[in-house]
């Protein structure tokens, strides 16, 4: 099940969306559509709801379109989301049909990039702060190393500094098996898979 709407801001779209689906990797896929649409996520608050013993995960993004025309764009996004979260989906047979170049990841990481975890208890989170520089791809990056080391984003708020143009976002996180991991080798090994692109040049 999934719930889109959008409206336009200009030049930018503000999408709203609402799914039942809360497995670590929804991020991610939502990324990658709208990294393969050539949008780039300005802000954005990703957050968890229960409703009826039923969880759900409810996002709003506000994307750049570019030179791309905002109502197009939003036509191909609903089209894309859809066709991702609906029952017979399969996601690489999706991905499989998406031009989807790599993202420029030393330019994000060139210029003093801050990573901060840091556990929070009394919620069983751990939160990821990272400052970085900004640029289409860096959410879709970012989630896919979160897939590849099973972690689960509860919530997030994403920003952009408008002055500096720097990415500020925090992550709140879990492992696949419900737990917190700042204190563990975990966070280093994630740090070190995120910087790993920029330290080979």
């Amino acid at each position: 099940m999934i719930s889109f709407q959008y409206k336009r801001e200009g030049k930018n779209i503000l999408i709203t969306l609402r799914t039942d689906s809360t497995q670590y990797g929804t991020f991610y896929r939502i990324a990658t559509v709208i990294y393969a649409l050539r949008l780039d996520i300005v802000s954005g608050e990703l957050g968890t709801v229960e409703e009826n013993g039923i969880h759900y995960t409810e996002d709003s993004f506000l994307l750049f379109t570019q030179d791309i025309d905002p109502n197009h764009a939003a036509y191909q996004l609903g089209v894309m989301m859809d066709s991702l979260f609906s029952q017979n989906a399969k996601f690489e047979e999706v991905l499989g049909k998406l031009q989807i170049p790599e993202p420029p990841v030393q330019t994000f990481f060139k210029e003093n990039p801050e990573f901060i975890f840091s556990d929070i208890p009394e919620k069983n989170l751990t939160c990821l702060y990272l400052e970085t520089g900004a640029g289409r791809g860096l959410l879709y990056y970012i989630s896919r190393i979160f897939v590849d080391f099973q972690i689960n984003i509860v919530s997030a708020t994403i920003e952009t500094d408008e002055k500096t143009g720097r990415a500020k976002d925090s992550f709140y996180l879990r492992t696949e098996q419900g737990g917190m991991f700042a204190s563990l080798p975990l966070a280093d090994a994630i740090r070190n898979a995120i910087m790993a692109p920029s330290r080979a040049t």
